[in-house]
């Protein structure tokens, strides 16, 4: 069994995990430094500039420069500047703060909303969030009060109206009034999406509903989140799929499985991959050596040691005159072709041309190549930013 839980995050960690709103700009790193771009054109908004910085959440973003915080809005103008120990992201209109080992929570001018009273703090989430108070955990409602007394021995965020607890032990879950509604009885246990939570009893994950009736037996050694729609099944070193009913769409037969993305899965059994869809049709199969994830509806491919474009809808191939070097890394992979080194993007176009002597793999929108035998750094354009001549 898997030493993780995917959920079971400290909860004094949360609030670094936002909720980046639709058009907000998107985080990106710079060699060294941080900035923003815009998601959709890719445009840079904020020029990167600082040492540390994290997502956008309700039109603020936390960064650091020169060692001293501030939130920023989306045109990188300061609307709060921070002289605390450590702050989160803001949520639900917070952001907790903490100051000589106590937390509490601003507002977005910067306001003290809630005193610096608690050991520890999670970000607020349908109207409440938890604390730590005297080694119990507890729900602070918007105006401070502890409308959940601090009786736990963990507890996360409430998702859908409930909130997983312990107690004695074991895992529950309460509703906005502190009643349980479904028994602890769970050794671990998860938010719930879309009425449905993964739990772990007598060391085995299963999935439940809304009254804790089991959709999926805890029979599985791990289970994962549902994307599109489908789970992650783990028995033994073997992966399928199920539904939101419980039901096994993907035998569990294959010896890996990824997440579905856009509709599609990627698959291996020995060491060949497979495409399928959620229904577990094979829409691409037969002795590939890699591929990558499916975006906008086509992917990259690895056979007989060279790179091609799959589309999924017309299942149709380009193939590629670039032996593979290496695999992807930050959206681009290091090709070679006619003694020379270069970089591909994921539609299997050319974005830096064949003129290397030796390339190494993106990081953090920089790479290391090597010319006439001087090695310097390159921008994802093919500029020099760094041992230039």
């Amino acid at each position: 069994m898997r030493k993780y839980f995917y959920a079971t995050i400290s909860f004094f960690l949360i609030g670094y995990c936002s909720h980046v709103l639709a058009q907000a700009p998107v985080l990106y790193k710079w060699g060294e430094k941080y900035g923003y771009k815009d998601p959709v054109t890719g445009s840079v908004l904020i020029v990167p500039i600082y040492e540390k910085a994290f997502p956008f959440s309700e039109d603020r973003a936390l960064v650091y420069k020169s060692q001293l915080a501030y939130f920023i809005d989306p045109k990188g103008a300061i609307k709060v500047k921070l002289k605390y120990d450590s702050i989160y992201a803001f949520s639900q209109g917070y952001a907790a703060i903490m100051q000589q080992g106590k937390w509490g929570f601003i507002d977005k001018l910067g306001t003290v909303k809630i005193p610096l009273l608690y050991d520890k703090v999670g970000s607020f989430k349908e109207g409440f969030a938890v604390v730590f108070l005297k080694g119990k955990y507890g729900f602070v409602n918007p105006s401070g009060k502890l409308v959940i007394p601090a009786i736990y021995e963990h507890a996360f965020e409430f998702s859908e109206g409930l909130a997983a607890v312990k107690n004695g032990g074991k895992y529950g879950y309460i509703n906005a009034l502190g009643k349980w509604v479904i028994p602890a009885s769970f050794d671990q246990a998860s938010n719930f999406f879309k009425q449905r939570a993964v739990i772990v009893q007598n060391q085995r994950y299963g999935v439940i509903d809304h009254k804790g009736v089991p959709v999926i037996a805890p029979v599985y050694d791990w289970i994962s989140a549902y994307s599109d729609g489908l789970v992650r099944l783990q028995k033994g070193s073997l992966w399928g799929f199920a539904d939101r009913e419980g039901k096994v769409i993907v035998p569990v037969a294959y010896d890996w499985a990824s997440d579905f993305n856009e509709g599609y899965a990627k698959v291996r059994k020995g060491k060949e991959y497979s495409i399928i869809d959620v229904k577990g049709k094979a829409v691409l199969s037969g002795g590939f050596q890699w591929v990558e994830e499916v975006k906008d509806g086509k992917c990259m491919v690895v056979k007989n040691g060279y790179w091609a474009v799959f589309d999924v809808a017309t299942q149709g191939f380009n193939t590629l005159n670039y032996t593979v070097n290496r695999m992807y890394s930050e959206d681009y992979a290091v090709v070679f072709y006619q003694g020379k080194f270069g970089y591909i993007n994921l539609k299997g176009e050319v974005v830096i041309s064949f003129r290397y002597d030796y390339a190494y793999d993106f990081v953090s929108g920089w790479a290391e190549v090597m010319l006439d035998g001087t090695a310097f750094v390159i921008d994802t354009h093919g500029k020099c930013v760094k041992y230039c001549k």
